[in-house]
C-alpha cells in the first residue's frame, strides 16, 4: 500500500497512528518488543536536532539511524515494511544562528540525505528566524518549504522512493517552552498555511509531491512544560475539526505527552490522526531508572552505582541541554522536570548503568520493594505477569505509557 493512501484510510476510519520520536534505543527496544505481536504501522522518527549530517546530538547520520533501526526490526523479527520512518523538523534549526543562505543549504543537504537513507515521511519545517533574517513571514516559510521539498524530490526520483510530506508547525516550537502562553491554532491561520503551501509548491511545478502531502502540523492546545500539562479541550479546535472534511489531509499533534488515554482518544476522533510522542516515553524511561537506583540503595550493594547523584554531577558539568529551559540548577528540575532534558545525557551514563545492571545481574528484587518503588506493577509481579528482575520492571514501566498510546489510535 502507498503511504499516502494508508493516511488516507486512517483518516477514513478516524483512527490514527502513534509516532515514537526519540534515538533512545532502549525505548525503542521495548516498543518494537511490544509491537511485533501486534498489527499495524510501527511510525518511528528522528528530528533534525538528533539525527543530521553533522551527526546531531546522538551523533548519528540519519543513515546511521536508519541501519540501527533495521538491526533492531530484525532483533525482534519485524519485516521492515511496517515500520515508518519519519523526519521530524527537517529544515534549518540546527543551523538557525548561521545566515539564512548558508543554513538553508545545510537544510537542504539535510533532506537529501534523510531521503537518500530510505526516511518515507518528511516534515518540512522552515519556520525559524535565521541569522540574518529580519522578520520571518508565512509567505517566506512556505517559498522555503518548497525549497527543500523541490531537493526532496530529486532524492526521491535518484534513489527511487516516493516520500510522503508532513507540512506546517507547533507553536510553541520544537521542543518545549518556558513560557505557558495558551495557543490554538485558528481556522485562518490553518487555511492560511494550505493555501501558501499549496502556492510555493506549484510555482515549483511540484505538483506530484503535493499529492503527498498527508499531514499539517497544527497546535490543538495540548501542552506540557517543566511542571505542568495542559489538557487538551476538543471544544477549542471544533472549527479546524469541520474543516478537515474540505481537506485530503489528517493532522499532526506534536506534544501529547503527558495527555490521559480519554484525551488522546478525543484528539484522534477530531482528526488528530499522528500522535508525536517523546519526551514521555523517556521520562518514563528515567523514572524506572531511578527507581532501580532507589532499590539499589535499599538493598546496599557492595559498589553501588550512585545513578541520580552521578548523573546529577554530568548534567551540572555540561549545562547546555538544560540552561534554556531551567532558570537555576535546581536538582528537582534537572531530575524531575516534565521537559526531561536529562534525556540527553543517558549516552555520557552509560559507564553509570553498566555497573547498575551488573548489580542487578541475576537479582530477583525482594517484593516489598517493587511494592515501595515499583506499585504500580506489583500486582502483575505478584500474579507472575512480570518477572521481578530490573529489566523487565523498567521495560513495563515504558510499556505502560506505549500501551495507552497504542490503545487509543485502535
Amino acid at each position: 500500500m502507498k503511504l499516502e493512501k494508508f493516511f488516507q484510510n486512517i483518516k477514513e476510519r478516524k483512527s490514527g497512528i502513534f509516532s515514537t520520536c526519540t534515538a533512545n534505543f532502549d525505548v525503542l527496544d521495548f516498543l518494537f518488543e511490544y509491537m511485533k505481536d501486534k498489527d499495524g504501522k510501527i511510525l518511528v522518527e528522528s528530528t533534525s536536532n538528533q539525527v543530521n549530517q553533522d551527526g546531531g546530538y546522538t551523533g548519528l547520520k540519519p543513515e546511521d539511524f536508519v541501519s540501527k533501526i533495521s538491526k533492531l526490526a530484525r532483533k525482534h523479527g519485524i519485516p521492515e515494511d511496517r515500520i515508518i520512518l519519519g523526519g521530524d523538523h527537517l529544515g534549518p534549526l540546527p543551523w538557525k544562528n548561521l545566515n539564512s543562505e548558508i543554513a538553508m543549504e545545510k537544510a537542504k543537504e539535510l533532506v537529501w540525505r534523510y531521503v537518500k537513507a530510505g526516511y518515507e515521511k518528511i516534515h518540512l519545517d522552515a519556520s525559524f528566524k535565521l541569522g540574518d533574517d529580519d522578520h520571518i513571514s508565512p509567505e517566506l516559510i512556505a517559498k522555503r518549504q518548497a525549497e527543500m521539498c523541490e531537493i526532496a524530490e530529486k532524492a526521491a526520483e535518484a534513489f527511487g522512493r516516493k516520500p510522503v510530506y508532513v507540512l506546517g508547525t507547533e507553536v510553541p516550537p520544537a521542543g518545549g517552552t518556558v513560557s505557558e502562553e495558551d495557543y490554538v491554532t485558528s481556522l485562518d491561520e490553518f487555511k492560511k498555511t494550505v493555501e501558501l503551501s499549496k502556492e510555493a509548491f506549484k510555482a515549483k511545478g511540484l505538483h506530484d509531491a503535493w499529492k503527498r502531502v498527508v499531514a499539517f502540523v497544527v497546535q490543538p492546545g495540548a501542552e506540557f512544560f517543566g511542571n505542568s500539562v495542559r489538557l487538551y479541550e476538543r471544544s477549542r479546535v471544533s472549527d479546524l475539526s469541520k474543516a478537515l472534511n474540505d481537506y485530503p489531509f489528517v493532522f499532526e499533534a506534536h506534544s501529547t505527552d503527558f495527555q490521559p488515554p480519554e484525551r488522546l482518544a478525543e484528539m484522534v476522533k477530531d482528526g488528530f490522526a499522528i500522535l508525536k510522542v517523546g519526551p514521555e516515553f523517556t521520562f518514563k524511561y528515567r523514572e524506572g531508572l531511578f527507581a532501580l537506583s532507589f532499590i539499589e540503595n535499599e538493598m546496599g550493594f557492595e559498589n553501588p552505582s550512585n545513578l541520580k547523584d552521578k548523573l546529577l554531577e554530568i548534567m551540572k558539568e555540561n549545562p547546555k541541554y538544560w540552561n534554556k529551559y531551567y532558570e537555576s540548577p535546581d536538582p528537582v528540575y534537572l531530575k524531575y522536570s516534565l521537559f526531561d532534558r536529562i534525556r540527553y545525557y543517558w549516552t555520557e551514563a552509560s559507564n553509570i548503568l553498566e555497573k547498575l545492571w551488573k548489580n542487578f545481574d541475576g537479582v530477583d528484587i525482594p517484593i516489598g520493594l517493587i511494592s515501595q518503588f515499583f506499585p504500580d506493577l506489583f500486582y502483575d509481579v505478584i500474579n507472575k505477569v512480570i518477572s521481578r528482575d530490573a529489566r523487565s520492571l523498567l521495560k513495563e514501566r515504558v510499556l505502560r505509557s506505549i500501551k495507552k498510546y497504542h490503545e487509543v489510535i485502535l
